[in-house]
């Protein structure tokens, strides 16, 4: 049927891939409006041939014009799949709108996965809801970055064995292997690995906002961080660092990795302040600012951690 179909488009296509950039960028255009405002069903007639059309002529059009149509097309994605996938391969200002679209189907997604494509895969990687296909495909063909991305993603749908790959792959990245043990979904054998030596008596949950919140009370700043250090895996002295620093910035990527909401981080911080004599005219501040934090900010900070060291003679922490 598709192949009738597209030859019996041909003349049609091959009139409008003969039209000016500007002209075919026009009738794109009049094209994606009045399917946006019909919706048609996708299995309609109108909507296979509109879809056969406009994915023809989507790929030639100018720039402007596909960045206009991606948002609009995102409304209908489902019903036109072939004109969804050609602006979802194409450049992230014109994919990206497509690839956040709710009803974007898991066929269009698995076009758009390849090894090429890591910007795309992290989009989709970020969507609400992950499929397991989906999220073994991004794993499969995704570098370190991309595939941590969809482990922070709590509606990614992660197998046993998409667990075990991601350890094959990238267990080698300190920032992979921290969030991976920090996943409830994460087999236990794989979470193990990269346990602190001491993991079993690292409080977690709700117990380890109970310890940071009544350490922040007392205004016990230092031991607050020691013991998010010791959450993450990560050496006592580089977070005694960065309170020398006065780097809160720092601290709101430890809170985020280990799992700290932003009104215990705003304790900390109001705890960090008075303990040095700081004003705290913007405090209150801070729980947007660690809600705002962006995935790069949080991965750097923690590149720059060094993991636990085990010294000798010294007891193990309550």
């Amino acid at each position: 049927m598709t192949t009738q179909l597209d030859d019996a488009l041909k003349p049609i296509n091959a009139m409008i891939g003969a039209l000016a950039p500007k002209l075919r960028g026009a009738l794109v255009e009049e094209l994606v409006d009045e399917i946006s405002r019909e919706r048609p069903d996708v299995a309609s007639r109108k909507a296979l041939v509109l879809d056969n059309i406009v994915a023809e002529a989507l790929r030639e059009a100018p720039m402007p014009t596909r960045v206009r149509a991606s948002p609009k097309l995102a409304r209908c994605s489902s019903a036109l799949p072939e004109a969804a996938t050609t602006l979802a391969c194409d450049v992230i200002a014109v994919a990206e709108a497509i690839l956040s679209a709710p009803d974007l189907t898991d066929d269009v997604m698995m076009k758009v996965c390849a090894a090429d494509r890591q910007e795309h895969m992290q989009i989709i990687a970020k969507r609400q809801r992950v499929s397991a296909l989906i999220a073994e495909t991004i794993v499969q063909l995704g570098e370190a970055a991309t595939v941590l991305v969809l482990v922070r993603n709590v509606g990614a749908q992660l197998t046993a064995e998409g667990f075990a790959r991601i350890v094959d792959r990238h267990g080698g990245d300190a920032a992979v292997r921290s969030t991976l043990a920090q996943r409830p979904d994460c087999p236990p054998d794989i979470a193990s690995k990269f346990t602190a030596p001491a993991a079993s008596q690292v409080p977690t949950g709700d117990e380890l906002l109970a310890q940071l919140q009544a350490l922040a009370e007392d205004r016990q700043i230092v031991p607050a961080m020691d013991l998010l250090m010791r959450c993450i895996g990560r050496d006592r002295d580089a977070g005694r660092k960065i309170l020398e620093r006065d780097d809160e910035k720092a601290l709101g990527a430890i809170c985020h990795i280990a799992g700290v909401d932003a009104e215990t981080h705003e304790q900390l911080i109001h705890a960090w302040r008075v303990a040095t004599g700081k004003p705290l005219t913007d405090v209150h501040k801070s729980p947007v600012r660690f809600r705002l934090m962006r995935p790069a900010e949080i991965d750097r900070v923690l590149a720059r951690l060094p993991l636990a060291r085990v010294r000798a003679g010294e007891p193990v922490p309550a």
